[in-house]
């Protein structure tokens, strides 16, 4: 009210109209903290896609579905995140400072927080958790995307450092990232405790509260989270519900408040609904098939090209996603503009002039989840394979099997993803250079090796782009994938779901949202 009286001592012919705003502003003020105490509390119940979680040790999980990265940002909390403008905004830290040469940046962390389970986040908690994935003996999964990253240090109990090889572009901006678990940062004594992985501790708005396998996973709201305003759900429960259809009539039905969606049938019904509200984000990376490069057929560049010439993205992308995601030539997004990425286009002919090349017949299995666009993927591949002559037996497995066969080599084919994020150097790098174990297609050139050893060290944006569309042409030579189309993401809420964010490269953060009551 200080402004208020301060306006009525200098304005005095404005007296009258002064005394009426500040009235009306503390009635409003007043009114929207009654709407918001009635709006407080409340079980939001999220549909999504998959049969189960993966877990949340960072060292064990298999991969990150989206039902997994969404309840880890309920849980975990990342160092920074970033704002409308790309810059960094904090979060468990307060700033981060490059040295001239920015080959060591240091952080000033938050002080005051405390973990779910009473454990102080302090300079320890985060030496801990990257010391923990850079150990090569660890041997964790996406070390190989943290390169530059030597080591971290602790300067003082709430300050820590970063060592880097060489100046790295995009340091900063992978702080921020939201996709997995590289970027959050858990109890030091739930890891210590080996309870990490089923009973993930952070820093969170949300506690994880009950896990039943195959059915659901529940977070019930922090009261005790450094940040007052976040959390204002009493819980969040996360229903694992493969079947697209089952989770769109369990939205109707109201069983479910918010679901994931990437069926555009679906999508389009939903914005018939007028109780139900479609949220969209556009993004990079790409929806792929991988090829494994070791084993016949695929060990023959050969086929792999005559498969890329038989696949008609904008076919599939039309007949299996009704046009709700793009087709793509390369998966760095519309913020990077290639020109001609030399990606191999629909050619029939030409398809089957490389198979007779190769003079073989050609017959493979591949692998998809036994989703409703699981099984869509394996009949369209099979139609495609067949129209040069190629025999495809789809294999519809659930997430996890998937991503085990793939990850151990046992397999031909298979659907994937190259997941969004802030930017993707490091994953192209981490799937497709010939030392990383991350490789999976083990696919590799002495060529392509030397593109992603460039794109680690340059610090001219203008050059980098160079270097990732070099890499995409690179890739579309070989052919270790196949896009079948590119990121858009989708949920569908009801109306009464309100506060929901944009995406994060594909995560959506439900720690502010809330259910609006009559």
């Amino acid at each position: 009210m200080l402004s208020c009286a301060l306006f009525l001592q200098k304005t005095r012919l404005l007296t009258r109209f002064a005394v009426r705003c500040c009235t009306l502003l503390t009635l409003l003020v007043a009114a929207l903290g009654i709407a918001a105490i009635a709006n407080a509390g409340g079980r939001l119940v999220v549909g999504v896609e998959n049969n189960d979680s993966l877990g949340f040790d960072v060292l064990k999980v298999r991969g990150t579905a989206i039902s997994d990265a969404f309840a880890n940002i309920t849980i975990h909390e990342r160092l920074f995140q970033l704002d409308e403008e790309g810059n960094l905004a904090p979060m468990l830290a307060l700033s981060a400072e490059p040295s001239e040469d920015e080959t060591r940046w240091t952080i000033r962390l938050r002080q005051g927080v405390r973990f779910h389970d009473g454990t102080p986040f302090d300079a320890d908690a985060v030496v801990a958790h990257w010391s923990r994935m850079l150990d090569p003996n660890n041997k964790y999964r996406h070390r190989f995307t943290l390169k530059p990253i030597q080591r971290v240090e602790r300067v003082d109990a709430h300050t820590v450092r970063f060592h880097l090889a060489h100046p790295w572009i995009v340091f900063p901006r992978i702080l921020a990232a939201a996709r997995n678990l590289t970027f959050t940062i858990p109890s030091p004594a739930a890891v210590a405790a080996d309870r990490q992985h089923r009973h993930p501790v952070g820093t969170g708005p949300f506690m994880f509260s009950a896990w039943r396998s195959g059915d659901h996973l529940t977070v019930s709201r922090n009261p005790h989270h450094w940040a007052a305003q976040q959390g204002r759900l009493d819980e969040i429960v996360f229903r694992f519900m493969p079947d697209h259809q089952t989770r769109f009539a369990a939205l109707r039905a109201g069983d479910v408040d918010l679901i994931w969606m990437d069926r555009g049938q679906i999508i389009a019904k939903a914005r018939e609904d007028t109780t139900l509200k479609v949220h969209h984000g556009e993004d990079n990376g790409a929806e792929i098939l991988i090829l494994n490069t070791s084993v016949p057929p695929f060990d023959d560049e050969r086929v792999r090209q005559a498969l890329a010439h038989a696949w008609n993205q904008p076919q599939y992308v039309k007949l299996n996603y009704q046009d709700s995601i793009p087709t793509v030539s390369h998966p760095f997004g519309d913020g990077v503009a290639c020109g001609d990425s030399q990606y191999r286009a629909y050619d029939l002919e030409r398809a089957k002039q490389l198979l007779a090349d190769y003079g073989r017949p050609v017959a493979f299995e591949c692998l998809h989840s036994n989703t409703q666009r699981g099984r869509e993927i394996g009949i369209v591949l099979q139609q495609f394979g067949k129209a040069v002559g190629m025999a495809v037996s789809p294999v519809g497995l659930a997430f996890g099997p998937v991503v085990k066969k793939v990850i151990t080599g046992d397999y031909q084919a298979s659907t994937w993803r190259i997941p969004s994020g802030y930017d993707l150097g490091p994953a192209m790098s981490r799937a497709f250079h010939t030392r990383s174990p991350g490789n999976w297609s083990k696919y590799g050139s002495e060529a392509l090796d030397a593109l992603l050893n460039a794109q680690w060290t340059t610090t001219d944006p203008e050059e980098r782009r160079r270097l990732l569309c070099r890499i995409a042409a690179e890739l579309n030579r070989g052919v270790p994938i196949l896009y079948r189309g590119g990121r858009h993401h989708y949920v569908i809420a009801r109306d009464a779901v309100q506060g929901l964010p944009p995406f994060q490269h594909g995560v959506l953060d439900l720690t502010g949202v809330w259910l609006e009551t009559p």
